[in-house]
């Protein structure tokens, strides 16, 4: 953004109002303030029309920014600007300041636009963003359980790799049931897990209150009814990748990436082409080493974290499922650099170095294979029909809200 434009809009945005300035080269300024409900936006799109702004500039305050970039997107060339860029010089400070100094900046084209992917990325990552968040409430609830089980003296999860599978629940449905131990392994056809009888029986010794078990049940009811939103926000997302199936096959195959992770990886990045160079996507991750230069000296400290904190978490996940996954070489360069440097920052150089094969490959549309004809299996989720409201089901939604809605005519 080098380039000046003859009249530029810079706008300040907060939760219940904004304040917006018109300014043109001759330096004549403008400002006016407006409320954030949609009818006082409309008004601001149809004045920054009127005055024939060339460019408008958001700060991206919070979530705040979204519906006026909304409305404005498609009608004028439109930035959203991070606001660590376009801070003002201390000092004076107020809201009608700020928005006259961001139209300046944005007039004179200094300010470096935030990435903004389109419309269509932007839902699937509502939906993968909203997919993360339950699957921690998941978690959360069976942590819960794990709690209670262990401050019960019941020690399952040590002879168990996971509590929740299959033979994990009907160990654990028996104990709330009030089964014994005998019957409840006769129930279990897993030979792997009945070779440790001998185990399960010593670890089952602790008794669980009335209390417990009434906590545990409810657990169990919510995960169950959040394993099924889960089942059912992977068949929407599936859905909704008609355009990226592509790229999703190529980010499936890389080791430690699945199907969800591959599907909130392309909601983050978008179009690849955006980050010409693969240390331009590490550092829109936040995962680049921040530097450190003085008397001529220069020196890296901790990863700068000032990007896309969703990516640079799904990433982090990825290189800890490679971590505890099955040797392959980008475990095998995990290890190498854990034993100089440990753990955390060998994890972090792993999600780094994730970052940037995914960059190569979605690039150049290559498939990983780290040995000829050794290529991993992906399986995509199971299709679950998911309920689409009609116009007349959301006009009927908003009539129960109190809302008084007139149903769009064909001429409209």
């Amino acid at each position: 953004m080098d380039m000046r434009v003859e009249k530029a809009c810079g706008i300040d945005i907060h939760q219940a109002f904004l304040i917006a300035t018109v300014l043109d080269l001759a330096g004549t300024k403008e400002t006016r303030r407006f409320s954030t409900g949609i009818e006082d936006l409309l008004n601001l799109r149809e004045w920054i029309l009127d005055s024939k702004c060339q460019r408008v500039a958001i700060e991206s305050t919070g979530i705040y920014w979204i519906p006026t970039y909304t409305l404005l997107e498609g009608k004028v060339e439109t930035i959203v600007a991070n606001p660590l860029q376009i801070k003002n010089i201390p000092g004076r400070k107020n809201d009608d300041i700020d928005s006259g100094w961001i139209a300046e900046v944005c007039l004179n084209g200094q300010i470096k636009p935030s990435y903004i992917p389109p419309i269509e990325i932007r839902e699937i990552r509502e939906l993968t963003r909203s997919h993360v968040k339950i699957t921690q409430a998941r978690t959360s609830f069976k942590n819960r359980v794990h709690k209670i089980l262990y401050r019960a003296g019941i020690h399952i999860s040590g002879v168990l790799a996971d509590i929740f599978g299959k033979s994990g629940l009907i160990i654990l449905n028996g104990i709330l049931d009030g089964k014994n131990i005998d019957q409840i392994l006769n129930e279990i056809k897993n030979k792997k897990i009945r070779i440790k009888k001998a185990e399960i029986k010593e670890s089952l010794k602790g008794e669980l209150s009335q209390n417990d078990i009434f906590v545990i049940k409810e657990c169990l009811d919510s995960i169950n009814f959040l394993d099924q939103k889960i089942s059912e926000f992977d068949s929407k997302i599936n859905q909704n990748l008609k355009g990226i199936r592509k790229e999703m096959e190529i980010l499936m195959i890389i080791p430690g990436v699945g199907f969800t992770t591959a599907a909130a990886i392309m909601a983050e990045i978008g179009n690849i082409e955006v980050f010409s160079k693969p240390k331009k996507l590490v550092g829109w991750s936040g995962l680049a080493p921040g530097i450190n230069e003085s008397a001529g000296k220069s020196s890296n400290c901790h990863i700068t974290k000032r990007g896309n904190k969703f990516l640079r978490t799904i990433l982090v996940l990825a290189a800890n499922s490679v971590a505890i996954g099955k040797p392959n070489k980008l475990r095998f360069f995990y290890q190498r650099i854990k034993a100089k440097k440990g753990h955390k920052k060998a994890i972090v150089a792993l999600a780094r170095k994730l970052a940037s094969i995914m960059h190569h490959l979605l690039t150049f549309k290559e498939m990983y294979s780290e040995e000829e004809g050794k290529e991993k299996k992906f399986r995509l989720p199971k299709f679950i029909p998911v309920k689409d409201f009609s116009i007349d089901d959301m006009i009927g939604i908003l009539c129960e809200a109190g809302y008084s809605v007139n149903k769009p005519t064909a001429n409209t």
